[in-house]
């Protein structure tokens, strides 16, 4: 293999594409090993934001391999990148016609370039293909409920939540999201009980905070908020499960901890 094309790696490596790209560019095109470095200075354009550069490497390749995967793959990229939302739909149809249909992975790209372009109800249909791949496909839950968060649709929403929260080892990460699925879908009795389930798991502070926006959240949802009649103090809890009282029960005034209050 030439010298050059050795180097050029050295440098791709190590993520110098601009040095990489030198070593690439000085290797003619009849040398055995072109295509194989055409990939390569692909790459680098696309990391040196030379999209335009690179899509023209991508348009020569697929003229010789029209179904190569990888190449339209970075096609779709190049041109979103270059807000050419028209040539990336084109191109991402006949991807998604080549790519198999149980890979999950690939499947889920197609919905996530979809959401991209600001095609939602298609990104929706290809979450949907990726979970009937694997229904516990976590990128894709993950995914689907962002796109059902732009579709305004709580009942996605919150259908996402109850799948991710059966995840097993759910890390903070993870918690943090359910709730706030569950938070943005008006599920504020299941945010509750994931702030109790955390007592233990996170800080005091932190389960407070956000206890604290559960209760904005109500306040606003029901247009008021709890007045104390005279001195004294109620927990945020205690503050929430009287809010939860009043939108069921109709209670809107009382005593607790000997504290008379009223909602209005």
């Amino acid at each position: 293999m030439d010298s050059k094309i050795n180097r050029g790696r050295i440098e791709f490596n190590n993520e110098n594409y601009e040095k990489a790209l030198n070593y690439f560019d000085a290797v003619d095109e009849d040398d055995e090993d072109y295509d194989y470095v055409l990939i390569f200075k692909i790459t680098c354009l696309m990391e040196l934001e030379r999209y335009d550069k690179a899509l023209f490497l991508i348009d020569s390749l697929l003229m010789e391999e029209p179904n190569d995967e990888l190449l339209l793959y970075e096609k779709i990229r190049c041109h979103i990148a270059l807000s050419e939302k028209f040539e990336a739909l084109e191109t991402l149809r006949g991807f998604e016609r080549i790519i198999a249909k149980d890979n999950k992975q690939m499947i889920l790209d197609v919905a996530r370039f979809y959401k991209i372009l600001g095609e939602f109800k298609k990104a929706l249909r290809f979450c949907n293909l990726a979970l009937s791949v694997d229904e516990a496909f976590e990128e894709a839950l993950y995914e689907k409920s962002l796109i059902a968060i732009a579709l305004n649709n709580d009942e996605i929403i919150n259908n996402c939540a109850d799948k991710l929260s059966r995840i097993e080892d759910m890390d903070r990460f993870r918690i943090v999201h359910v709730f706030l699925l569950k938070l943005y879908s008006g599920r504020l009795r299941d945010c509750v009980n994931i702030i109790d389930d955390l007592e233990g798991k996170f800080e005091s502070e932190t389960c407070e905070m956000l206890k604290t926006v559960v209760f904005n959240q109500l306040c606003e949802k029901l247009d008021v908020n709890i007045h104390l009649i005279e001195d004294g103090d109620i927990s945020i809890s205690e503050a929430i499960d009287l809010l939860f009282d009043y939108e069921q029960n109709g209670v809107r005034h009382g005593i607790i901890n000997d504290v008379a209050f009223v909602i209005m």
